[in-house]
């Protein structure tokens, strides 16, 4: 009679430890919120230039992507720079574009252009690759394309 009442009080003790433990995971909601770092959220940080902001183009050579200084410096030779801010080799051309600016020929336009947003640009001259460069003529054709490179391989390009 002992053995059936010891029994009954471990399986009671043993329920009432589980119904505690489930009431404590309920009531302590530790589930992740919807908007949370796993989630991820499309997030875009662009250095736009309006139109009007643009007056010396000596000094702006290598920009931002926006159609609408695009459009603007159409009397210049414009390149797009298929950037992406996750390819380590973007990341070596971007800082070379950025510490040698000022060698990039004065009649040129380097439009670093989002990769991973740009999807219209990309269909329209077959880009596959980051890291590509599309030189266009002043209605937007194609001239020439290529892969890699920084300041010098754009000189080059353009000889």
């Amino acid at each position: 009679m002992m053995i059936i009442k010891n029994k009954a009080l471990l399986i009671t003790s043993v329920g009432l430890l589980l119904i505690g433990l489930i009431a404590y995971i309920l009531l302590n909601d530790t589930s992740v919120p919807e908007q949370s770092m796993l989630t991820p959220t499309p997030t875009k940080v662009v250095d736009t230039y309006e139109t009007n902001d643009i007056t010396d183009t000596s000094s702006n050579r290598y920009i931002e992507y926006s159609p609408e200084v695009f459009t603007q410096m159409n009397d210049k030779k414009r390149i797009y720079f298929f950037h992406a801010s996750w390819c380590p080799t973007c990341k070596v051309a971007n800082i070379d574009f950025e510490e040698n600016e000022d060698q990039i020929p004065e009649d040129v336009i380097v439009f670093k252009t989002d990769y991973d947003t740009e999807t219209e640009l990309k269909n329209r001259y077959g880009i596959t690759y980051q890291h590509t460069f599309v030189y266009v003529d002043e209605n937007g054709n194609e001239l020439a394309k290529w892969n890699g490179g920084g300041v010098n391989q754009l000189r080059a390009e353009l000889q």
